[in-house]
């Protein structure tokens, strides 16, 4: 029987994309997969995994932690690792059963559940350090919270990711259409990707103003917390969409030391408040405000960490589950922006332009191609994630700002025809 001394795998679970594991196979740590076979994310090129493996994450984790148990025995599992939101859950109960550190099943129930999670930063943190907020369960809660709240509101399902069906809403007669098209989409998206698990919630906060940004933390299983450098975030708002998906990500982030200190220190009790220990940490915040905390890596972080500091994410998330002090220097600073953009209208894709300009922007690295044409695409308001992802890289963050700015005044990158269905 193989064991858990060194000798075994890392073991992925759920999925898996391009830049989350190339790092530690290529210092010699072997990895295999357990891949659900009702993801529709582009998995990276894994023909050097040790094993991979499919299995239905729609039943029950039970049954997910006899396939581990089999593959421990046959393989040995130095530890089980995972980078995607929906799999936080699967993870954290499966590393229980089998003994293996990770984040806990009640602390990733708190970053599931973001009414729980805020509820808790409220407890532990004060109440102003996250947007004014309320769970809403029938009509009357909703015109109870406009009473109290002045608009904009910000509709949202409690326990999704992604910025998925993440609404603005303006005055009382949005608010109402956006409370009944939740209602509606919600629920057949967890039926659509095979997240029959979940139970739907919906919650609305406050709109509050300011710089979107993000910190991943690292916390170790006695609870001492490391946080990586700040990433700028521009949202769908800031290129000029009514939507709140994440456009680009870029780093070195514009502020001022004293901002970093203090987003930093609040990023840190946001992941203390919620028990975290031997886990990463993605961290939101808008302005000052604490937005929500995600149990696994932020997305594109681990390559934006690499690509602009010489951070290898994922190797350090890999030592904090074995015990080991994670090794975050910064090895260099280098302007850098991964690009996700959106269709501007939901549809059916029918073409993606301007590939050619892409290639020829300043600082092109890298384009990957994430939907085929005759699929549904939108904005992920409409609960729809991006079909284009890009890489850009420069001697100078002002080169890498003007060449995201080009890519957002593309009003035509993706031409959409109308679903006729």
């Amino acid at each position: 029987m193989a064991t858990n001394d060194g000798s075994g795998m890392a073991l992925f679970l759920g999925a898996l994309r391009r830049g989350e594991f190339e790092s530690l196979l290529s210092r010699g740590i072997p990895c295999g997969v357990v891949i659900d076979s009702n993801t529709k994310l582009k998995l990276g090129d894994l023909s050097s995994f040790k094993l991979i493996d499919r299995f239905d994450f729609s039943l029950p984790k039970s049954e997910l932690v006899s396939r581990i148990k089999a593959i421990r025995n046959q393989h040995g599992i130095d530890c089980l690792i995972n980078v995607i939101e929906q799999y936080v859950a699967h993870f954290a109960f499966a590393a229980q059963e089998l003994g293996l550190p990770a984040v806990s099943p009640a602390s990733a129930q708190l970053c599931i559940d973001k009414y729980a999670m805020k509820g808790r930063f409220v407890d532990r943190i004060g109440p102003d350090c996250v947007p004014r907020f309320m769970k809403i369960d029938s009509e009357a809660d909703r015109r109870q919270f406009g009473q109290l709240v002045p608009f904009p509101h910000i509709w949202k399902p409690v326990n999704l990711t992604s910025s998925l069906f993440v609404t603005i809403c303006l005055n009382e007669e949005e608010e109402v259409n956006t409370y009944q098209a939740l209602l509606a989409q919600v629920p057949g998206y967890y039926a659509k990707s095979g997240q029959t698990d979940k139970q739907f919630g919906l919650m609305v906060e406050e709109f509050v103003t300011g710089s979107n940004r993000s910190i991943d933390c690292l916390i170790d299983a006695a609870g001492a917390v490391v946080a990586t450098p700040v990433v700028d975030v521009l949202t769908g708002r800031d290129v000029g969409l009514n939507d709140f998906h994440h456009f680009a990500r870029l780093v070195p982030a514009e502020i001022s030391e004293r901002e970093e200190r203090e987003l930093t220190e609040l990023a840190i009790e946001s992941v203390r408040a919620l028990d975290l220990v031997a886990a990463v940490a993605h961290v939101e915040l808008v302005g000052n405000k604490l937005l929500e905390v995600g149990a696994r890596p932020g997305g594109n972080r681990v390559r934006i960490l690499e690509m602009g500091f010489g951070i290898d994410y994922m190797f350090a998330y890999y030592q904090t589950l074995k015990g080991v002090a994670p090794d975050v220097y910064l090895r260099k600073v280098q302007p850098t922006a991964l690009v996700t953009p959106y269709p501007r209208e939901k549809g059916v894709l029918a073409a993606i332009r301007h590939l050619d300009r892409i290639e020829k922007l300043p600082g092109y690295v890298y384009h990957e191609i994430r939907a085929k044409v005759g699929q549904a695409v939108g904005l992920s308001r409409d609960g729809f994630k991006s079909p284009l992802y890009i890489e850009l890289q420069a001697p100078r963050i002002e080169e890498v700002r003007r060449a995201v700015a080009e890519i957002a005044s593309w009003d035509d990158l993706f031409e959409v025809r109308a679903d006729e269905r």
